[in-house]
């Protein structure tokens, strides 16, 4: 999948976990409503991207060339960082950090953490989606698993990003999907 086909899907993860993850999350109630909201947000499209740090071609590894050469050179691309066993111990290494600060920093933190979370499940659920797939049991297997077998920046884009649209819609009319 392409940049903006992994920003829709971060997207709609986010509004996801913010209408339904945040809720259950204990706070102080200092942070709420539209901050907390952007904090969660602005996390999932941040996360939506991250995992492709490992492409020194894509957006963010523009962005972070140092890391994403490191990366790229030493463990490949849809390697280690495209798997959920790491994406995993990244949220809850992050989300332990995040407990270990106090008042709004902590729920701030919190909140940003599930929205990178969201974000990176959305690109490996998208990634699942392309011809490439991707390692879902490393380190068990390095052999590369898909549901679909899309190329990136092709149909499979424009279904996903229509797809993702659609749930955002329903999402924010708080109308039942219908599967």
């Amino acid at each position: 999948m392409n940049k903006p086909a992994h920003v829709m899907g971060g997207l709609t993860a986010g509004i996801a976990a913010a209408k339904y993850i945040v809720p259950t999350v204990s706070h102080n109630g200092f942070v709420d409503g539209i901050v907390g909201i952007g904090a969660v947000l602005f996390g999932a499209v941040l996360g939506s991207l991250l995992p492709d740090i490992d492409h020194r071609q894509s957006y963010i590894g523009r962005k972070l060339k140092i890391a994403s050469f490191i990366i790229s050179k030493t463990l490949g691309h849809r390697s280690v960082v495209h798997t959920p066993l790491i994406i995993f111990a990244f949220s809850e290494l992050l989300f332990f950090f995040s407990n270990e600060l106090t008042g709004q920093v902590q729920v701030m933190s919190k909140f940003l953490v599930i929205g990178l979370s969201a974000g990176m499940w959305s690109h490996l659920i998208l990634d699942l989606m392309t011809k490439r797939g991707i390692p879902l049991l490393y380190p068990f297997t390095k052999k590369s698993f898909r549901i679909a077998n899309f190329k990136g920046g092709g149909i499979g884009d424009t279904i996903a990003t229509t797809g993702c649209t659609i749930l955002i819609i329903l999402m924010i009319l708080d109308l039942k999907i219908p599967f």
